[in-house]
């Protein structure tokens, strides 16, 4: 089986051998007071992917370019008249896709032998750059290895409550504990009682509507 890497949608010129993906658990284990233990099941946590590339430095059979998409980073090796891409230019992509405060497309293709596509085994999302490394040995010559950690980005935004302009009093209830949980400062019983006309704030009844607003 073979990989195609994109990262923000930039074509990786050599998949790795192997990715690792790993999808963390968000349950949690409590201690009842008889001794029991029970699991409390939450969904699954955000993915994570690990994996080294390849940076070539030098023309490769197996290397793979996509011209079409930075047709103005290809470079001439001298003794090889072949088009290249430039290492500097994937380094100045991580560094950008780290530095940047926003996540990026990652995509993963899979090929079978016969270079059929393995849909559903496709890898299309959102992610991070968590961290990655630049490796050089000699032992790799002018090459470059770049480890790399990705997690999952899920789009969030907090829930905007409608505010509460008016509160019917329940058995239990006082001013303070009103102003606590609607206006999220409990000292702000006095300003409420003013605006209530309530002379005592610690003589409130069930029933009575009160204003907050």
């Amino acid at each position: 089986m073979a990989y195609s890497i994109y990262m923000d949608d930039i074509l990786m010129p050599v998949a790795p051998s192997k990715i690792e993906m790993k999808v963390k658990n968000q349950n949690s284990t409590l201690n009842l007071i008889d001794g029991n233990e029970i699991n409390i099941i939450k969904p699954p946590g955000l993915t994570e992917f690990s994996f080294e590339l390849l940076i070539p430095q030098v023309k490769y059979p197996f290397a793979v370019y996509d011209n079409k998409k930075a047709p103005f980073i290809l470079n001439y090796n001298e003794d090889n008249p072949e088009k290249i891409i430039k290492a500097s230019v994937y380094l100045d992509l991580f560094e950008n896709l780290k530095k940047r405060s926003a996540p990026f497309h990652f995509r993963i293709d899979r090929y079978t032998p016969d270079n059929i596509q393995l849909f559903e085994t496709k890898v299309d999302m959102d992610v991070t750059l968590e961290e990655y490394s630049i490796i050089e040995d000699a032992a790799n010559g002018f090459d470059l290895t770049i480890p790399v950690r990705l997690k999952q980005y899920r789009p969030y935004s907090a829930q905007k409550k409608d505010a509460v302009t008016a509160y019917t009093v329940k058995q239990g209830d006082t001013l303070w504990a009103i102003c606590k949980r609607f206006l999220g400062d409990g000292s702000k019983y006095p300003q409420i009682a003013k605006l209530n006309d309530i002379e005592n704030a610690n003589m409130i009844k069930v029933g009575q509507v009160i204003k907050l607003a």
